[in-house]
């Protein structure tokens, strides 16, 4: 079971989208083509049974090739309808109105009703109408006051089930963006009360290696461990702050050109040292001219915690390189390291906040670096991509519209 949950994680990378909900309706789809074959029900048209399986399929390739990110989410209730019309075709040629596949419309309705929008329960009962209505009045049997009946009142309950749906997603919908609200307020409140402090000690630090002519080496050590432990807990209420920021879509970019490969070399030199003291070889493989719309020093804060987090999992020995290029219309920033790697199914998750990979338990961190990069990423109109083998090393790549 962990190798198929590995590759469903790789295909969807953990989220909802079209392909993933549409994989319900394939499978009770195949099922039902499955119950055909093996109960040689009898096919009224084969015709229609083929229109009906090329519909779904069809469907079924939109659902995972189109490029949804880029489509306006309310378009994606088109492949639901799809299914509708495939299940009122399967249902034409396997009897009309006694064919047993009117049930298949359970799943296309819940798809449908989920979806954020008041329109869309409405969108849902014509569906189920058109799929349980048209079968009825097209294949030539009488009809009784009994299938009046039951014709007006099967598309009534699924309607109302529909609307019923349709606010018990919206109420859990607000319910996760105030619960993400309270949480950005908190977190922000905190590291805004924690940034004074820590700017005033360090400050203080500074002043007494500066003034404290009289101070041992050993005291100037204790100097040097408390001056590095405060930078550190500065940089963790920055991507603390960050995170708030970004959740509260107060996050704000001060954009102009930018030469990508400035910004790397940067990031390179700074992470020298620690990459030194690691015994890690930290090296760059650059394009020749890379330039982005970007806010500097956001995407330097970007490139920072990549490469930082590159050296911190990755053995002494081993090495990292950073890399530019050119991707069509996009500029790709990539970090690669031959470290310890991250199991499959737990890839999806690496920029969720505080999440730690299992590989990670035994290195000090709490899990907001890459957080950071994806939501300033995001910001800026691109992506985050990972790409991990446990043993082998990962790649991290920022993907930026170039300008």
């Amino acid at each position: 079971m962990r190798p198929l949950r590995a590759l469903f994680l790789r295909l969807t990378a953990g989220r909802l989208t079209p392909w993933v909900k549409q994989i319900p309706t394939v499978v009770t789809f195949a099922v039902a083509l499955l119950v055909l074959l093996a109960t040689r029900m009898p096919v009224e048209s084969a015709g229609l049974l083929l229109a009906s399986v090329l519909v779904e399929a069809a469907a079924t390739a939109a659902a995972i090739a189109l490029p949804w990110r880029r489509i306006d989410p309310f378009w994606s209730v088109l492949i639901p309808c799809a299914s509708f019309v495939a299940i009122a075709l399967l249902r034409l040629a396997t009897g009309g109105s006694d064919s047993p596949f009117g049930v298949l419309l359970i799943i296309p309705t819940i798809w449908v009703a989920s979806e954020p929008g008041a329109w869309n329960p409405l969108i849902a009962g014509v569906g189920t109408c058109f799929a349980l209505l048209l079968p009825e009045y097209l294949d030539g049997a009488s009809v009784t006051l009994g299938d009046i009946a039951r014709d007006l009142l099967t598309p009534f309950v699924y309607i109302v089930a529909a609307i019923i749906i349709n606010e018990i997603a919206r109420r859990l919908r607000e319910a996760g963006e105030e619960r993400d609200r309270v949480k950005d307020e908190f977190l922000g409140l905190v590291s805004h009360e924690l940034r004074n402090p820590l700017t005033s000690v360090l400050g203080y630090l500074e002043l007494l290696r500066m003034t404290g002519a009289n101070l041992s080496d050993e005291q100037r050590g204790f100097v040097d461990v408390a001056e590095r432990n405060a930078r550190r807990l500065r940089h963790l209420v920055g991507d603390l702050l960050t995170t708030a920021q970004a959740g509260a879509g107060a996050f704000t970019l001060q954009k102009t050109k930018v030469e990508l490969n400035d910004v790397v070399r940067q990031a390179v030199e700074s992470a020298g040292p620690a990459a030194e003291d690691a015994g890690v070889t930290l090296g760059t493989d650059l394009a020749a001219s890379v330039i982005i719309s970007a806010d500097p020093d956001r995407l330097g804060q970007a490139c920072d915690n990549l490469i930082s987090n590159a050296i911190k999992f990755t053995p002494e020995g081993g090495t990292v390189t950073v890399s530019t290029e050119l991707r069509g219309t996009d500029a790709a920033l990539s970090v690669r390291d031959t470290g310890v790697g991250i199991p499959a199914d737990e890839v999806a998750h690496l920029s969720e906040r505080f999440f730690r990979a299992s590989t990670a338990q035994a290195i000090p961190g709490v899990g907001l670096g890459l957080t950071v990069v994806r939501a300033i990423a995001t910001a800026h109109g691109g992506r985050l991509e990972i790409e991990s083998e446990q043993g082998a090393g990962t790649t991290f790549t920022l993907v930026l519209p170039a300008a």
